[in-house]
């Protein structure tokens, strides 16, 4: 009786362990969606803060399709998604990046203004 007890118990774990890696489905729709948050953050590549994250992402999308390769779904997954949130983070800090250096232009000519509009005060002042 323990006999059949145990070799029920092992083909039922082998049925749910190989039954699992069977009936999941490749993560097509991730790895679009990578893809896509990758192009999306192309400009990321020229920022110093942004650069690493795009790069990481790239890496974990090659690494995404090779598990797709292999059939290893769930990693593929994994990746993908991985990839996705990075990249998606590297154009938010090249966004980010961009409009500092905006800003950083614009307080310079607001500087400038309120010195040319400072001198102009004065000129105006000295002619009374």
């Amino acid at each position: 009786m323990a006999g059949k007890i145990s070799i029920l118990f092992t083909g039922t774990l082998a049925v749910l362990i190989f039954g699992g890696c069977a009936g999941s489905t490749p993560p097509v729709q991730d790895l679009k969606i990578a893809k896509m948050a990758l192009l999306d953050a192309e400009e990321a590549k020229e920022s110093k803060r942004a650069r690493d994250y795009f790069q990481r992402a790239q890496r974990e999308l090659i690494e995404a399709q090779k598990k797709m390769e292999t059939k290893a779904y769930e990693e593929a997954g994994e990746l993908a998604q991985k990839a996705t949130a990075d990249a998606r983070l590297a154009k938010v800090l090249a966004e980010n990046d961009a409009l500092q250096q905006e800003a950083e232009a614009l307080e310079g000519e607001i500087r400038r203004l309120r010195r040319e509009f400072t001198t102009i005060e004065e000129e105006g002042s000295d002619a009374r």
